[in-house]
């Protein structure tokens, strides 16, 4: 399995966009390949950081995600439309248990 984090951090005058176009990839990314679940929320002390949580069968499918026009063109917005550039941290995980 494949676990992905990352936030953004939006600007004030730029909130609504990125909470709508979060929520937007959020649930095209959900109906993708390999997407095993897509978060977004939001940092209760920080209300204007975004975060993102994402879980991939494989790497395979994370890497077809990343190829999707959509997903880079959301990384373009969020580059743009936020305080600092978006931040992402991949880990390949094995599932130890599961309920």
């Amino acid at each position: 399995m494949i676990i992905v984090t990352g936030h953004v951090i939006a600007r004030k005058d730029t909130e609504e966009t990125v909470e709508r176009l979060a929520v937007e990839h959020v649930l095209r990314s959900r109906a993708e390949p390999g997407c095993v679940s897509h978060e977004v929320s939001r940092d209760v002390q920080q209300p204007l950081r975004f975060v993102f949580f994402e879980r991939w069968s494989d790497m395979a499918a994370l890497q077809a995600h990343f190829r999707v026009v959509a997903s880079r063109t959301f990384a373009q917005s969020m580059a743009s439309l936020c305080q600092e550039p978006p931040k992402i941290d991949i880990y390949e995980t094995t599932v130890v248990a599961a309920r």
